[in-house]
């Protein structure tokens, strides 16, 4: 059985956001480095991780809010559109 989805939300402007581990992060950051820097992609990968990571730990609209869990049971039926990324660990 898969493990089960911690999703969390937005104080700021009430979006979504699903906590992923720090290893999909690495994995993302790594795809696009390596497809903008060419030659340079170990320098700029390691250059760029702690920014990188720092962004993905705050929501897209720039709140410094900390996120508030959202209930297993608040979710029932809605749609997977709106969720986006968050690393919390």
């Amino acid at each position: 059985m898969g493990e089960s989805i911690k999703l969390w939300r937005c104080q700021t402007c009430n979006r979504l956001l699903r906590e992923r581990p720090v290893s999909y992060a690495m994995e993302r950051h790594a795809e696009m480095v390596k497809a903008e820097a060419g030659a340079a992609a170990d320098f700029v990968r390691e250059a760029t991780w702690a920014a990188y990571l720092a962004s993905l730990r705050r929501c897209r609209c720039g709140s410094r809010k900390r996120f508030r869990e959202v209930k297993a049971g608040a979710l029932r039926g809605q749609l997977d559109l709106g969720i986006e990324a968050v690393v919390l660990q």
